[in-house]
């Protein structure tokens, strides 16, 4: 699996995802740049209640913690955004890899792009209400790491799994391949989570999943009875 994930992290810097890197990247900090921008618009409009209450001591607590928040609930955030981005070009970015390093398998089947569109969605949803409902968690010293990689490394392994396997199977196939391998492809999602928490590494965590998942999902299906 650490070969694997070191085979990844060198394609996912390769020369023939650059330009897919560099599309994905900069439409990500676009999309977080316009949503903390209308995070503090936001507060900015918030109602003051005016410097006589409180000596305007409320006003100023008040305002903290909210722009301390906004920023808490952008962190997590960043990994969603990342996600949704990324996924116009993750069939791409599964092809490459597939074409590259298996040219003797049969290719993959490309998913409709309408279809890649509402997984991307579908997923990025999942993603945020998950990751907001164990917000609470994440500011536990000593909890929140170990909490983000399991929890993540659940959601993101069986995401970036079927996403590539449904490229060679049927749907029921897909999934019964992932259960009868849960952990093997748990812990790969791990490793991706892993990858998301490293800062700037994170933006190219789609990129290198995908490339994982690849990897992962040829070596399960290579012991599948004929």
């Amino acid at each position: 699996m650490l070969s694997d994930a070191l085979r990844a992290f060198r394609e996912t810097f390769s020369p023939p995802f650059r330009r897919v890197m560099v599309i994905s990247v900069g439409l990500t900090i676009l999309v977080l740049a316009l949503f903390g921008a209308g995070l503090q618009w936001a507060l900015a409009a918030m109602p003051a209640f005016g410097p006589d209450f409180a000596g305007g001591w409320v006003d100023a607590i008040l305002e903290f913690v909210a722009r301390f928040l906004a920023v808490i609930v952008l962190v997590p955030l960043v990994h969603p955004v990342v996600s949704l981005v990324a996924g116009f070009f993750l069939e791409n970015i599964a092809a490459r890899v597939e074409a590259e390093d298996y040219p003797a398998d049969p290719p993959g089947r490309d998913q409709p792009f309408l279809q890649s569109i509402l997984v991307a969605i579908r997923f990025t949803l999942v993603l945020v209400i998950v990751n907001l409902l164990a917000l609470p968690f994440y500011l536990l010293p000593g909890v929140n790491l170990v909490l983000f990689w399991v929890v993540n490394g659940y959601l993101l392994g069986r995401e970036f799994f079927e996403l590539v396997a449904l490229r060679h199977l049927p749907a029921a196939e897909a999934q019964g391949l992932r259960k009868r391998h849960g952990l093997r492809v748990f812990l790969a999602g791990v490793i991706i989570a892993l990858f998301t928490t490293v800062p700037v590494l994170n933006l190219f965590a789609p990129l290198f999943g995908t490339a994982l998942m690849v990897h992962t999902y040829k070596g399960l299906a290579a012991r599948r009875p004929a």
